[in-house]
């Protein structure tokens, strides 16, 4: 099969065939970096998303079932499978998938209470602890099923890995230089024997300001989970703490977070060097068009909130 981009018309014609009822509305979400996700509303009012893969091989689609039928019985709160074909005879991979209410939560963050930060900090450590009875993973690193044959042999090598990736992107870019990525690499060595300790634990990697979604002030659902992440649980909360330092926000909720992990102090170092991590990815993003069209124009004002926050974790740690 060669590889296709996919289009609205065909988001349209699959979702008619399958369904059998016409669509009224379609409109492609904003964010996403490899699928093109849509969300619909039928003629009988209906709403769902359709999810076409930026793949033809289809190995996101394909995790996301996986993972949404081992999640969803143990109470995470995912969107139900409507319909899906992973290996189409034409076309792409799609899901057609429950459209659930509300907003992300990068959305309405600045709307939401403390007191709404702090019950919903609570649902996702909730949910957080059901994933991570799972079995251990068999390996480290973002898991598209139990057997996937890309897991690292430690959580050493999925942070040199993620470094990896956010100098290749920066590199590519030409936004910034290459050796912040350097600065937080020589940080490593002195990290060994911590990520030593850290069992291959399953957790959820993306339950960041995106895909959770938010209405009413409270979880309504998590959505695109395309793999979970064998390791240190920490990671995700790391990646939401830069997310929200990048926006110049509070960090009230990763505080009401951090509070119900009782994290020590070596733990706290370590969300550090974590948040650090991100932020040098997030440097990597800008200038990427991804699965966009162009690239959006690159903000010298996020630029040097992005360097301001490295240079104060890189303190530190």
């Amino acid at each position: 099969m060669q590889n296709m981009t996919p289009t609205e018309r065909e988001a349209v014609a699959l979702i008619e065939r399958r369904l059998g009822v016409a669509v009224r509305v379609i409109e492609r979400f904003p964010s996403g970096l490899a699928n093109y996700v849509y969300d619909v509303q039928l003629v009988d009012g209906q709403r769902l998303v359709a999810r076409l893969a930026g793949d033809a091989a289809g190995d996101s689609t394909r995790a996301a079932v996986y993972w949404n039928r081992l999640l969803r019985p143990r109470g995470v709160p995912l969107p139900r499978l409507l319909a899906y074909e992973l290996r189409p005879a034409q076309g792409t991979p799609y899901l057609l998938l429950e459209r659930l209410p509300g907003q992300e939560l990068g959305e309405v963050y600045p709307a939401l209470t403390r007191a709404q930060k702090r019950a919903l900090a609570e649902r996702i450590v909730t949910i957080q602890r059901a994933v991570g009875q799972l079995p251990d993973g068999p390996g480290y690193g973002f898991a598209r099923s139990y057997r996937d044959p890309d897991l690292l042999p430690g959580w050493l090598d999925v942070l040199r890995a993620q470094l990896a990736r956010a100098r290749e992107w920066i590199a590519g870019a030409g936004v910034v230089s290459v050796e912040y990525v350097a600065r937080v690499e020589a940080r490593l060595p002195a990290w060994a024997a911590y990520c030593a300790t850290i069992a291959p634990r399953p957790f959820l990697d993306d339950t960041t300001t995106k895909n959770v979604l938010i209405e009413a002030g409270q979880l309504s659902g998590i959505v695109d989970v395309d793999c979970l992440c064998f390791g240190d649980p920490l990671f995700t909360v790391g990646l939401t703490r830069m997310a929200l330092l990048s926006r110049a926000w509070d960090t009230d909720y990763i505080d009401e977070w951090t509070r119900l992990l009782r994290l020590d102090v070596r733990q706290r170092h370590a969300l550090d060097l974590y948040t650090a991590i991100f932020c040098v990815t997030f440097l990597g993003e800008l200038g990427q068009a991804f699965n966009r069209d162009a690239s959006a124009p690159v903000d010298s004002a996020r630029v040097a909130r992005l360097l301001g926050v490295l240079e104060t974790l890189l303190e530190r740690i």
